[in-house]
């Protein structure tokens, strides 16, 4: 006598996942991205590390974003700082092109 499984059993088990995003880890990291502002040397992550939901209530707050991007400990020196706008925006810029961000209008899918 054999042991196949029987219908019951196969309803059982759950389909084996076709991604098991609990094993996955994370290929080719960048460093993290410095620039200094006041005198101070700060450190921003990469923002593909930030969970996504956290990500997307960021995209209608850049507060919110940096605040997940920077340490904790860095967050009274950075919003104490005075920046202006076309700094902000180098800042930005660079920041994308450090980890190979698009901005908006090349990200695909986009309508440009």
């Amino acid at each position: 006598m054999t042991n196949q499984p029987t219908p019951d059993d196969a309803a059982e088990r759950p389909a084996p996942a076709m991604l098991d995003l609990d094993s996955l880890e994370r290929e080719g990291a960048a460093e993290p991205f410095t620039f200094q502002l006041a005198g101070k040397r700060f450190l921003m992550s990469d923002p593909r590390d930030v969970d996504w939901q956290d990500l997307l209530v960021s995209l209608s707050s850049p507060q919110v974003f940096f605040r997940l991007v920077l340490p904790p400990e860095d967050h009274q020196s950075f919003f104490g700082s005075r920046l202006p706008g076309w700094k902000m925006q180098t800042l930005m810029t660079r920041y994308q092109q450090h980890y190979g961000i698009p901005d908006a209008g090349e990200a695909v899918g986009s309508a440009r």
